[in-house]
């Protein structure tokens, strides 16, 4: 997740994945602090749900492909269901 950042708008803010750092327009410093905030979330919301997500795999509750829905929708709530 290192590779992602918060770009922020007037009305908004969205997260994107960064192509190449050294091509970044904005402020690195400040987009770096954002890539390692988003990182370290999503290790600790991996480490909280860790065992439910273990347990889901095991049983084949689990499709190819979707365990970010599992963890982020299903286990912990924190994504939206539009995505």
């Amino acid at each position: 997740m290192q590779d992602y950042t918060l770009r922020i708008f007037p009305d908004s803010h969205e997260w994107f994945k960064v192509g190449n750092w050294d091509n970044l327009v904005t402020n690195k410093q400040e987009a770096r602090a954002y890539s390692k905030d988003i990182s370290s979330y999503c290790g600790r919301l991996l480490e909280e749900t860790e065992d439910e997500l273990t347990e889901l795999i095991k049983k084949g509750s689990v499709k190819v492909g979707g365990v970010s829905k599992v963890l982020c929708q299903d286990l912990s709530k924190h994504c939206s269901q539009t995505r």
